[in-house]
């Protein structure tokens, strides 16, 4: 189902010139809090588990924030980036000071999961750490896919005409 969002999400954007709302209703950093909420009262409280999933989130977060302007934008959607950009730095208080993490949400999201192998590569993790990994993201996909309902967009913006000139130059 999570490949179909996706495959949905890239024509969205490619084929149909449209974007995801930003800032998005549901921030990465709601669907990660959540998922953290929800995952760790079934893991053994101070176990390894525990600290494990708390890293993979907080990784996620970081590499969600690190990715999004370089690697996780289509073409189509630079201009909308460079625009939130500039309100996160002087912007009203609903949207300055945030991060990527505040104002993309799952549809983004998913586009660093399915980079990270290749990111991933160009560490230094070890196997162990990268099966652990492996683990974590796959327990957080199967839960985003039964809620996905909650955390993606029903509908994307059209941008005016003016967007979509300056975003194809």
């Amino acid at each position: 189902m999570l490949k179909g969002l996706l495959v949905d999400d890239w024509e969205n954007v490619t084929k149909n010139n449209q974007l995801v709302p930003i800032p998005h209703p549901k921030p990465v950093t709601k669907v990660m809090d959540d998922y953290l909420a929800y995952e760790k009262p079934r893991r053994i409280e101070g176990s390894a588990a525990i600290d494990i999933l708390e890293e993979t989130v907080a990784g996620l977060k970081e590499y969600f924030d690190k990715c999004l302007g370089r690697v996780l934008l289509y073409r189509f959607e630079r201009a909308q980036y460079a625009e939130m950009r500039e309100k996160w730095t002087s912007g009203g208080p609903e949207v300055q000071g945030k991060t990527p993490c505040e104002s993309y949400g799952a549809e983004h999201l998913m586009r660093l999961i399915t980079s990270l192998p290749e990111l991933i590569a160009q560490t230094n993790m070890d196997q162990q750490s990268v099966n652990r990994l492996r683990e974590e993201l796959s327990k957080f996909c199967q839960w985003l896919e039964r809620n996905a309902g909650s955390y993606f967009v029903n509908e994307y913006e059209s941008p005016n005409a003016e967007y979509a000139e300056k975003a194809k130059n």
